[in-house]
């Protein structure tokens, strides 16, 4: 089997990350070499980190970037660009609960869809969402959020996210490529990875949980029950839709001016279609939204992006 590296970027997260590692190290295959990176903690992460390292040093490198991030993307993409030798990549988060097969059946997953090594690929999947003790809160993160793992065609990624990085896998050819140039500005990783895999590349969907998905209020991006009514009137009644309807266009543009040049025509349209929404008032952007498909999932994301975007 080729070898994966799996990058976990960790920051105060004494309480759980030695659990996470674990769940790596009691992997059903041994095909992975993990690289543990720290961002600045003030409290014991970077021990815990060490004593791994020098416990498994065949297999666990704690690589120390003196680096101050700040944000994770950041420091993923940072961890990308280092790492990205090896034949497929994978992105770790400090504190959930990789199930025993996951590295292996997303690996399958990608030599099924992987046609050819130097295009562009990635692979993500479910997950289960769990509370700080690992209780069930639900079997799957995508029906909790309303949203399809399979919806990846670039128009659907420029106006909504369904990817979650912990659950991704790349390969080099989308690793190098992506992050061949990390500009401020730019969405989650695990978003511009996919939105980058989608237009110029090949993506494919597990539609299996390989995690737990710890859920204990500190996450950077949880899972949110979109279907609860008081989720729905929160949404429409405040400004956070908007606003973020409103980054994605700015993402739209980020990604244009990097990429726009390689992207195949009918990829590049759309891309720049969706940017220059940022200068069109309200009719004109509804008019898009039909003409290209730039539709989030679900009827009530939809409508409100009728009524907000």
């Amino acid at each position: 089997m080729d070898t994966i590296n799996v990058l976990l970027a960790a920051y105060n997260g004494e309480k759980f990350v030695g659990q996470m590692i674990d769940s790596i190290i009691a992997q059903d295959c041994d095909n992975w070499q993990l690289i543990l990176s720290d961002d600045g903690s003030t409290d014991s992460t970077p021990e815990i980190l060490q004593a791994y390292a020098d416990k498994m040093p065949e297999k666990i490198q704690f690589y120390r970037s003196g680096i101050r991030f700040g944000r994770p993307e950041q420091h993923f993409m940072h961890l990308l660009q280092k790492f990205c030798d090896a034949p497929y990549i994978m992105f770790c988060d400090q504190d959930d609960i990789w199930h025993a097969d996951k590295i292996r059946k997303t690996y399958e997953k990608m030599k099924e869809i992987e046609k050819k090594p130097e295009i562009p690929a990635m692979v993500h999947t479910d997950l289960r969402v769990v509370d700080g003790q690992l209780n069930e809160i639900h079997p799957s993160f995508m029906y909790l959020s309303g949203i399809s793992g399979d919806r990846m065609e670039t128009r659907q990624l420029l106006a909504q996210n369904v990817v979650t990085g912990c659950t991704m896998m790349v390969n080099r050819a989308l690793a190098a490529l992506g992050s061949g140039v990390i500009p401020q500005g730019i969405p989650m990783h695990d978003w511009w990875l996919a939105l980058l895999a989608s237009a110029c590349g090949v993506t494919g969907f597990l539609n299996e949980a390989t995690i737990d998905y710890r859920q204990h209020g500190n996450n950077s991006v949880g899972a949110k029950n979109v279907r609860s009514v008081s989720h729905i009137l929160k949404n429409l009644k405040s400004r956070q839709m908007a606003e973020h309807i409103k980054a994605t266009y700015g993402h739209a543009a980020v990604f244009a001016k990097c990429y726009g040049a390689i992207l195949p025509e009918d990829k590049r349209r759309q891309v720049e279609a969706y940017a220059a929404l940022a200068q069109k008032n309200g009719l004109s952007r509804r008019a898009a939204y039909i003409r290209y498909g730039f539709w989030k999932a679900g009827a009530l994301r939809k409508i409100g992006q009728l009524l907000l975007g």
